[in-house]
């Protein structure tokens, strides 16, 4: 009888494991379809402060608010209007490992920085980047 119990824990725990590996398996996959696309920001926290975030081409004539974009392909892109100008940044990879995006530079593959999925939907994601003593959370909107 012993023996029997012993086998149905044992059984029941790789069970577990395996369904919970699959539902996190999952939620990369979902995560990873929703974040693709043009994110533009709307709010910036740094060490738990709000930051009032004024997009860089405000007051040009053709203004297009700033924003990032992650491509199917596993591109990072930045996106500025900076004195009226589009400026780009394209050198940029990244790739989703759990709850993680990491970021790093084409040419050497070393990486930039890391940002944590605190939140996502089909039109809002909330980014945790920190770096030395800075806690910055980034809040976007899907625009594309």
């Amino acid at each position: 009888m012993k023996k029997n119990l012993l086998l149905i824990l044992i059984l029941s725990f790789f069970s577990c494991n395996s369904s919970d590996e699959n539902s996190d398996s999952q939620m990369v996959n979902e995560n990873s379809e929703l974040l693709i696309g043009k994110w533009a920001y709307v709010s910036v926290k740094r060490n738990g402060s709000i930051i009032d975030f004024v997009h860089s081409g405000e007051g040009c004539s053709d203004f297009k608010p700033d924003y990032i974009e992650f491509t199917e392909n596993g591109r990072y892109i930045q996106f500025a209007f900076l004195n009226c100008q589009e400026e780009f940044s394209t050198n940029l990879l990244y790739k989703l490992v759990d709850n993680a995006i990491i970021v790093s530079y084409e040419s050497t593959n070393e990486e930039a920085f890391t940002s944590e999925i605190i939140e996502i939907s089909s039109s809002t994601l909330i980014l945790r980047t920190i770096s030395n003593d800075i806690v910055l959370e980034e809040g976007f909107s899907k625009i594309e």
